[in-house]
């Protein structure tokens, strides 16, 4: 089991796009037995993953030739023993103006299960404008 974070940048979405993400994420990600999160700011998505190294893969490959953002960097690749997020196919984590109100509820929804770089990675995304 591997657990991979990466960044990107997005290309110009509208609220129609990012449901259409997600959608297609949840559908996937359910049938390849991926779990995980994604985090969209407006110029970038930030994404968690969880599962088994070729289903990761097989969805880095799609992710590639996705025209809705461009310059993925894998920013971390775990092997782990058990997911942080079992039961998430692809979870939109709200995404609050007010950065203090944004960072504190992402905080939340990912718990402590994390391991602590990367949830410090995840926290201080948060806290882009």
């Amino acid at each position: 089991m591997r657990q991979m974070v990466y960044i990107s940048t997005a290309a110009k979405l509208v609220n129609k796009d990012i449901s259409d993400i997600l959608e297609s994420a949840v559908r996937n990600n359910k049938a390849q037995g991926i779990t995980g999160f994604l985090l969209h700011n407006e110029r970038n998505f930030l994404q968690l993953v969880e599962g088994e190294s070729a289903a990761l893969m097989s969805l880095f490959a799609r992710l590639s030739a996705d025209r809705r953002h461009s310059g993925i960097v894998i920013t971390s690749d775990l092997v782990i023993d058990k997911r942080c997020f079992p039961s998430w196919q692809m979870k939109l984590l709200y995404w609050a103006n007010d950065v203090k109100t944004r960072r504190d509820a992402i905080a939340e929804a990912i718990g402590t299960e994390l391991n602590e770089d990367i949830r410090r990675f995840v926290l201080n995304f948060a806290a882009l404008n």
